[in-house]
């Protein structure tokens, strides 16, 4: 699905954005007619998101994830080799609104000292805690004022993109175009997406 083909350009450049933290200016600077696919990967995506980065071989891709979401751990588990293989580059994107305990869970992981291995920790027992409902055994984190804009801001960005959930991959293609993945993919689906994208 070609995703500049998907949004509302005046929802991406109007109060959404801007609300979602990034400064009057800088949206004011994105004119419709100059909102261009390389726009939103290199300036929106790239400087305006808070992300947790695991892999630094293959093309980039942006996952935006709550911690309590069940097929977000899924895409995890999807995604996991093909990074380990040094095919694919997934940046994180951290949201919280699915349960109260995201947010703090989410902080868990940003706030962390090393937080690609936080969420590594946080993928490995996460299954349990949501077969059982126990979410007390996941690590969480009182949120910084730090964290929580950064969480309000990928938050309002996703919302903004037109995306009403999680799981979420946005990827740029050889030829410049964007996509996006909404909701859960599988491992195969992703190897032969792997061979189109930049």
């Amino acid at each position: 699905m070609n995703l500049l083909g998907k949004l509302s350009i005046g929802c991406l450049l109007g109060w959404n954005i801007a609300m979602a933290g990034m400064s009057s200016a800088t949206a004011g600077n994105l004119q419709p007619n100059k909102l261009t696919p390389e726009t939103l990967w290199n300036q929106i995506l790239a400087h305006h998101l808070t992300y947790i980065q695991e892999g630094h071989r293959g093309p980039i891709v942006y996952d935006f994830q709550d911690p309590n979401c069940p097929y977000c751990h899924v895409m995890y588990d999807n995604e996991a080799p093909l990074i380990k293989e040094g095919k694919l580059t997934v940046r994180y994107v951290p949201v919280a609104f699915l349960t109260r305990y995201s947010s703090a869970e989410a902080a868990a992981w940003l706030q962390a000292p090393n937080p690609v291995a936080a969420l590594i920790h946080f993928e490995r027992i996460v299954e349990s805690a949501l077969q059982s409902g126990s979410f007390a055994q996941l690590p969480q984190a009182k949120l910084s004022a730090k964290t929580a804009k950064d969480l309000h801001t990928n938050l309002g960005i996703m919302q903004a993109l037109g995306i009403m959930g999680t799981p979420a991959v946005i990827y740029q293609m050889k030829d410049g175009k964007l996509g996006l993945i909404p909701g859960l993919a599988t491992k195969k689906q992703l190897v032969t997406l792997l061979p189109q994208l930049k």
